[in-house]
């Protein structure tokens, strides 16, 4: 994968977080997520940005060396 696409995904991931904040903090939405739910839902988008975000510094360093 190239690092182009991995930004992109990552952009993705936090229009993601967004949406899930967005609908966590409506109180009067019928879809609204319960604290375990966000709170996994964050835990894994998270994780998958911070891995591929290291993705990203590993290739940065590869190509500084």
């Amino acid at each position: 994968m190239d690092t182009t696409t991995v930004l992109e995904i990552i952009k993705m991931i936090d229009t993601q977080k967004a949406l899930l904040v967005n609908a966590y903090e409506d109180e009067e939405s019928h879809g609204r997520p319960t604290d375990e739910e966000h709170y996994g839902a964050m835990h894994a988008l998270n994780e998958l940005q911070d891995h591929l975000q290291s993705f990203i510094e590993n290739e940065v360093n590869k190509a500084e060396q």
